[in-house]
């Protein structure tokens, strides 16, 4: 084994790739997650050509596309299906974020992945950082990733994050059978935009899945994991009247579930005394420019690349200079996508025909392994 000994706090799609791209590199990494098994409810998400490039260089290209959906469009249109603009979306690959996982987490080493594991804190001193969990066990590593999501308890232990910003937005999210509809609805990414809410499909897998997210005004009550489940027929209510494709979407919609959507302003530190923040725990996004999973993977390929070519684990300052490293590197592309995520997000439930972040070049652009190298050149 070569680098320090990783300790991976959750074992999300960040959490699980920074794994696999440690131990590809021969990096002796653990990942603790405290969920028992790959959840079965969640989203779809779109794997765009920044995401894709860093999972294919860990080998995972053929498993991608057996599963996947390629899709190449995006259709926006008005309520009452008139097209209002139509964009080249890519390299997108429509995915089950569950399935996404599955594929990351099957090319882990055996012993590497550790469930019903749930992090209760970190504590850090002059020593390497040690991992508390909730069953009275620990861990100590030279380098823990907190990688445990929005609510991140590992996270404590670098800084006090800004307060959470409600976004005053739901999704209601689901997967429907698309058998019988339309070529362009089954096979293309659709936004249909209204006055104060808006509704997005596209394909997940090559069966004829659709993945159906409809976002509108946040309703009474909390809905902060993925347990909320709501009545298709509230769903179906708030889209009365809209485009028959829409209203065609909705009645194939069985199970439905509801996520109110919070980031947080851009802060600083990502990291300190040996851990250091990935993905959700660092910058949780909107989800209006489908990037939260691929900046998670991105940051995933930079830290691996830096961590992999430290050349002594007891060195605490070097450690710690690739970790500042790391934020430096990702912190600002973060906080612009961030930004085009809240923008997007209150011009597409305004009705805009016309999203800030239609040239997405810049996003879909980056190369997270060759950033991270060159970090790790500089470091």
């Amino acid at each position: 084994m070569t680098g320090p000994r990783v300790a991976v706090v959750g074992a999300g799609i960040g959490g699980s790739t920074v794994a696999l791209a440690l131990a590809r590199r021969g990096v002796d990494v653990t990942v603790f997650e405290r969920r028992p098994d790959v959840p079965r409810v969640g989203s779809g998400l779109g794997l765009a050509r920044n995401g894709r490039l860093v999972l294919e260089g860990l080998g995972l290209g053929p498993a991608l596309d057996r599963t996947g959906a390629p899709i190449t469009s995006m259709r926006l249109l008005d309520a009452a299906g008139s097209e209002r603009a139509h964009y080249d979306v890519g390299a997108l690959l429509g995915l089950r974020r569950a399935d996404l996982l599955r594929i990351v987490l099957d090319a882990l080493p055996a012993g590497a992945l550790h469930h019903g594991r749930e992090c209760a804190g970190v504590d850090v001193g002059d020593g390497p950082p040690l991992v508390r969990f909730t069953d009275g066990t620990t861990a100590t590593a030279d380098v823990v990733v907190a990688a445990d999501g929005l609510h991140s308890r590992a996270a404590a232990a670098v800084t006090a994050r800004p307060d959470l910003q409600p976004s005053g937005t739901s999704a209601l999210r689901g997967f429907v059978d698309g058998h019988g509809l339309p070529d362009a609805v089954r096979h293309g990414q659709n936004a249909w935009l209204g006055a104060d809410r808006h509704l997005l499909s596209y394909p997940v897998d090559r069966t004829g899945t659709l993945n159906v997210a409809a976002f509108v005004p946040r309703p009474p009550g909390d809905a902060g994991d993925w347990s909320s489940r709501v009545d298709p027929d509230d769903v179906r209510a708030a889209f009365a009247g809209w485009d028959p494709d829409v209203t065609a979407l909705l009645a194939r919609a069985d199970e439905v579930y509801r996520w109110d959507l919070a980031d947080r302003e851009p802060f600083a530190p990502w990291s300190r005394a040996g851990v250091v923040l990935l993905g959700d725990a660092a910058h949780p996004m909107l989800p209006h420019m489908g990037q939260g999973a691929n900046q998670a993977i991105e940051d995933a390929a930079v830290l691996a690349a830096l961590l992999a070519d430290a050349p002594d684990r007891s060195d605490r300052a070097d450690l710690g200079a690739r970790l500042a490293a790391y934020e430096r590197e990702r912190a600002p592309r973060t906080a612009r996508v961030q930004d085009g995520s809240r923008r997007n997000g209150r011009a597409f439930s305004g009705g805009s025909s016309s999203p800030g972040g239609a040239d997405l070049s810049w996003v879909h652009g980056y190369d997270a392994p060759a950033a991270g190298l060159a970090a790790a050149r500089r470091s």
